[in-house]
């Protein structure tokens, strides 16, 4: 695992490092672009090349992503590729952990986990959904001026990469696609989550964070959460 994540950042920094594309004086309306150090213009604006390019032989092709776990975006990375390149990028990309609060301090939340906005909510009190088979849950009805308030603060654009976490790929798919309508371009959701999915003993042994062995820590580190608790 550990050689595989090796070659696979290498790679990863090799492609959203390349060198610039030329583009001509005159291009902009109101600027001359150097030539070797960028590479668009933006309305009148001269920009940078972006640093973080997110080429599609680096994703997970949507073929292979089940209906449920499919976004607006289109964007999917597993969990062991998040983990290399949010190591390669850290300050390029933003992981958000979007599950409860009440479950990340059950079963603990990655180590590169940038902050947590819950998508989901346990019922308080508690409550059984029998049909579910599982613990009633409510939709945070502040998550998306929420997630998108926490970006901002972060300094993040409609541009910036950001990395969706839930516990198997499916809160994160829904939460992508609420990130997508507020313009977020660049919404890549980890179609494996933190805990992974259901094998045939009943367990989240399939994939996932946990289950490829990343970095992770059962330690809560409440300045991570957004919104209350």
């Amino acid at each position: 695992m550990k050689n595989t994540l090796a070659l696979f950042a290498t790679a990863w920094i090799a492609a959203a490092t390349a060198a610039p594309a030329v583009v001509g004086d005159g291009a902009c309306p109101d600027f001359a672009i150097d030539i070797a150090a960028f590479a668009t213009c933006d309305g009148d604006r001269v920009a940078r090349q972006e640093r973080l390019q997110l080429a599609p032989a680096m994703l997970v092709a949507e073929a292979l992503v089940p209906q449920h776990k499919r976004t607006t975006s289109a964007l999917y990375v597993d969990a062991a590729h998040a983990y290399a390149f949010k190591r390669s990028h850290p300050d390029d990309i933003v992981l958000v952990d979007v599950r409860s609060g009440l479950e990340i301090s059950l079963t603990g939340h990655a180590e590169s986990v940038d902050i947590n906005v819950a998508y989901h909510e346990f019922v308080q009190p508690l409550a059984w959904d029998g049909q579910a088979g599982a613990w009633e849950m409510a939709e945070n009805i502040r998550f998306a001026p929420q997630i998108d308030a926490a970006l901002q603060r972060r300094g993040a654009t409609h541009d910036t990469v950001v990395m969706l976490l839930c516990r198997s790929g499916d809160e994160s798919a829904r939460a992508a696609d609420q990130l997508s309508q507020l313009g977020y371009r660049r919404v890549v959701s980890v179609i494996d989550g933190f805990e992974g999915d259901i094998g045939p003993d009943g367990r989240r042994s399939l994939n996932g964070w946990k289950n490829a062995g990343l970095p992770w820590t059962a330690r809560v580190d409440t300045a991570l959460f957004v919104g209350a608790r």
